[in-house]
């Protein structure tokens, strides 16, 4: 599997972000003050000064405390007069302004995160979704819109070892839900959907954007190897070259009756070739043999 993608370090809102501005008109409003200045900066030393209003008069300064090591400033002008600048007022309007700034700075985090990965992922032909922590499909590229349109039209499907069926994406919550409780960072298991097609569902997990964190779910169809590649892989379990031509038949779905006279042997010869690669892979059945495959496992 793939090296999952390194999260960024805090992200800034542009300069101009209408929040951070309407956030710093309401704050002069509550305040009484003309204009006011805040300043936000990084562990890695970048800044943004963010201006509102009429920069005279007396100067207060807020000093505020945000996650991720951010650091902020806020500087209010004009705002000497009245009681709505009482050293009580502030300390009272410090808090909310903190959780304001905090929200907005994981806001564009996040934003910023999605554009990077969108662009890393949009360059592979799996179908891949970045999914919030509630089934939210935050981001999709063009294979990952024809799976979520498919799975509209035929929602059932169910992971290897599940008898029961359910919808897809609560299949794919449920799972991202199983890999955050085991805290693992990486999963990948094989799934059945859409009138019997095989697919291989990779999820990666990604803390940080949210308080539970999102994933990146990346689902691609399990291809069937012909028979070379069924006897390279697995030649450490001692599979012949014929064993292989047999096998590679009955993944596309083909019976003993119909591999036969493709092959030049008797049926009974196919069964018993069948049996053996069975026995010596420790499966007894085609989704096992699909599964063994699709999860690159072929040890015994």
């Amino acid at each position: 599997m793939a090296r999952p993608p390194v999260l960024l370090s805090p992200v800034l809102p542009p300069a101009e972000d209408p929040a951070v501005t309407l956030l710093l008109h309401g704050l002069c409003r509550a305040t009484g003050a003309h204009g006011s200045t805040l300043t936000l900066s990084t562990p890695n030393g970048d800044s943004t000064t963010y201006v509102f209003g009429e920069l005279q008069g007396p100067r207060l300064v807020l000093q505020l405390q945000l996650a991720d090591r951010l650091g902020a400033a806020c500087e209010l002008y004009g705002a000497g007069d009245g009681p709505a600048a009482s050293p009580a007022a502030l300390e009272a309007i410090q808090p909310l302004l903190q959780g304001a700034l905090q929200a907005l700075a994981e806001r564009s985090n996040a934003f910023v995160q999605v554009d990077v990965l969108s662009q890393i992922l949009g360059v592979r032909s799996d179908a891949n979704l970045l999914m919030g922590p509630d089934g939210e499909i935050l981001w999709a590229n063009a294979r990952g819109e024809d799976a979520l349109a498919r799975h509209t039209q035929r929602p059932q499907a169910n992971l290897d070892g599940d008898t029961q069926a359910a919808p897809l994406l609560d299949l794919v919550v449920e799972h991202m839900r199983e890999l955050w409780r085991s805290g693992e960072r990486a999963r990948r298991r094989v799934l059945t959907a859409w009138g019997g097609e095989r697919w291989s569902i990779d999820l990666v997990a990604l803390p940080g954007l949210q308080k539970q964190g999102c994933c990146l779910v990346a689902l691609a169809p399990v291809r069937l190897p012909a028979a070379d590649d069924l006897h390279q892989r697995l030649a450490r379990n001692l599979i012949s070259h014929r064993e292989a031509e047999v096998l590679a038949l009955v993944l596309e779905g083909h019976k003993a009756s119909e591999i036969a006279p493709r092959l030049g042997i008797t049926e009974y010869t196919v069964k018993d070739h069948l049996k053996h690669a069975y026995l010596k892979l420790g499966i007894r059945s085609r989704n096992q043999l699909l599964s063994r495959l699709a999860l690159g496992s072929t040890a015994s």
